[in-house]
């Protein structure tokens, strides 16, 4: 295999155990600990958290980038309900966060039975046939679960991953986001990568709402403004005969369980044109986030190129 394709390094490296990787493992025993307590109670644990973060100066930046993209996107939300949405969004990530060593630390019974997927026939007959499938996945906070859970059922899958500045993080997350099987390819590859595994009959995981600068992004409708899309899917698409499955990640603090949406695969797409892609792309995004407005990272700066050039942000 090329070293160009190759998958992300998983194997141990004894420098992680050098002193400064030791807050790291102190992080790790902890999670560790959490995803033997019960659902139930660390929820609780985990929302007091999050009450406490709320009106904290720390959070004053994402408070107001999330405020800004949902009045631009919901243009009709009262600020009661703005607020609503953040506090959820701020909820739900501190509960997957204390939920987050549970692929690594507890069985794979364990982590299906911790998960509801709603429209499994959307897909898995696809996986099932050997069809490559591109999950066309908006950015949520419980998305790692809802990947391991697809991938724990048998099809070859790949994805991208970006390092941090931290080696042994970057080792944790790989290793765990490959326990029950799959791929990683350094983001540097690019979807050159992601053609690679395709043609090689692996599915991917696709993220599409990130802003990538005005030079290689058009502007499609996304709710009730315009956002800056990357008209690539199509072309990942027809390069590779994959099949695009939109795809939705959330948590459920009711039933104390992770969610997963699939919805119907894209009909008569891509399109004849990068522009209606992105179009037609941005209608599946908007019908994923109403699965859950308040899963939906409001926090990431979405909307930062904007038609006009002005900054919003």
């Amino acid at each position: 295999m090329s070293d160009k394709y190759k998958p992300y390094d998983l194997i141990f490296k004894k420098t992680f155990l050098l002193p400064k990787f030791w807050p790291v493992w102190f992080g790790v025993v902890v999670l560790y600990l959490l995803a033997f307590m019960p659902v139930k109670p660390r929820d609780k644990f985990a929302r007091f958290i999050a009450t406490k973060l709320f009106n904290l100066k720390l959070m004053a930046k994402r408070k107001k980038i999330a405020k800004i993209n949902l009045s631009m996107c919901f243009p009709e939300m009262d600020d009661v309900e703005q607020d609503r949405i953040i506090m959820m969004n701020l909820v739900t990530f501190c509960q997957t966060i204390l939920s987050y060593a549970e692929p690594s630390a507890r069985s794979l019974a364990y982590n299906r039975n911790r998960m509801v997927v709603h429209g499994g026939e959307h897909l898995f007959p696809l996986l099932e046939q050997g069809k490559p499938c591109i999950l066309l996945v908006p950015h949520t906070f419980a998305i790692d679960f809802s990947g391991l859970h697809i991938v724990s059922y048998g099809a070859p899958f790949c994805s991208m991953f970006n390092n941090s500045e931290n080696e042994l993080f970057d080792w944790l997350m790989t290793r765990q986001r490959t326990k029950f099987g799959g791929s990683l390819y350094h983001r540097k590859a690019g979807l050159a990568a992601l053609v690679h595994g395709l043609n090689n009959g692996e599915s991917c995981y696709y993220l599409p709402d990130e802003d990538h600068g005005p030079k290689r992004s058009v502007f499609a409708p996304l709710f009730a403004t315009q956002k800056a899309t990357l008209p690539v899917l199509g072309k990942l698409a027809q390069k590779t005969n994959a099949t695009v499955v939109p795809m939705y990640a959330a948590y459920n603090e009711k039933l104390g369980k992770f969610e997963t949406f699939i919805r119907p695969a894209m009909q008569n797409f891509p399109s004849e044109s990068p522009e209606q892609d992105a179009v037609m792309m941005n209608k599946e995004i908007e019908a994923l986030i109403e699965c859950g407005v308040d899963q939906y990272m409001w926090t990431l700066r979405l909307l930062r190129t904007r038609p006009d050039g002005k900054k919003i942000y």
